[in-house]
């Protein structure tokens, strides 16, 4: 393994390590982290991993900064009184408020928002805004569930398939998933995302139900019912960069 480092027009530098492997091609990976790997065949010399970071400069800085701005938009954020926060991918309002003598936090959807009110968190300001992540989260799952329940049956519905069980997980890179025995996951995630994402994600696995893969026959279903998926499969992707580090 070998490293280097590459110094970008703003004076900012990036370090990154090359490790060889056995594989057919080279390759720049930048994780969620920022860490940056070259990747390349064994007989390939490491000079050639130096130059092909200096050949993907521009998009090496680009996606440096995204996850930059992403970490920083992640610092920013404070569950607390007044802040933005997601339903249905509309931006509403989190009411936080305290009740003398409460000891365990409730949450409830308002006309003005989300209300979530709790103990008293003079002194504790953090371990609270914690504590109101935590409820918020379990929230989401519950209403989630509901929501997604009667989507999939009525999609089932319409497409003539049927299903077993739907399991509502947390799932970090996946929005849903279908099993053989026509058991369907789904990442609870997709309660903050618009209806018209969640009904992709939904049409999406029951598709799954005719034609276990990926295959042009399982895209011409969902092509059948959402002609527009391709559309709907490209916003998907950006509400998950949006989303990602929130929770």
């Amino acid at each position: 393994m070998e490293s280097g480092s590459i110094t970008f027009y703003d004076g900012s530098i990036c370090d990154y390590k090359i490790i060889a492997s056995k594989r057919c091609t080279m390759a720049v990976q930048v994780n969620k982290e920022g860490e940056v790997i070259v990747r390349l065949p064994y007989q390939v010399s490491a000079a050639a991993g130096h130059r092909l970071i200096v050949e993907n400069k521009d998009w090496l800085y680009k996606q440096l900064w995204k996850i930059h701005k992403k970490q920083v938009e992640k610092q920013e954020f404070q569950w607390i009184d007044g802040a933005s926060v997601l339903l249905f991918g509309t931006s509403v309002v989190l009411r936080v408020s305290a009740e003398p003598y409460k000891k365990s936090y409730i949450v409830r959807e308002t006309a003005a928002g989300i209300s979530v009110t709790g103990p008293s968190c003079e002194g504790r300001e953090l371990e609270c805004q914690l504590k109101v992540k935590e409820v918020m989260k379990l929230w989401y799952r519950k209403k989630a569930k509901g929501y997604l329940e009667k989507k999939t049956a009525q999609w089932a519905m319409l497409m003539k398939v049927t299903f077993e069980r739907i399991s509502i997980r947390d799932q970090a890179t996946r929005w849903g998933s279908c099993s053989g025995k026509g058991n369907i996951n789904f990442n609870w995630r997709l309660v903050l995302l618009p209806e018209a994402l969640a009904d992709y994600v939904v049409v999406h696995e029951l598709a799954h139900r005719l034609h276990m893969n990926h295959s042009r026959q399982f895209w011409s279903v969902v092509a059948q019912v959402l002609p527009d998926y391709m559309e709907r499969r490209k916003e998907l992707k950006s509400w998950g960069e949006k989303l990602d580090g929130i929770f």
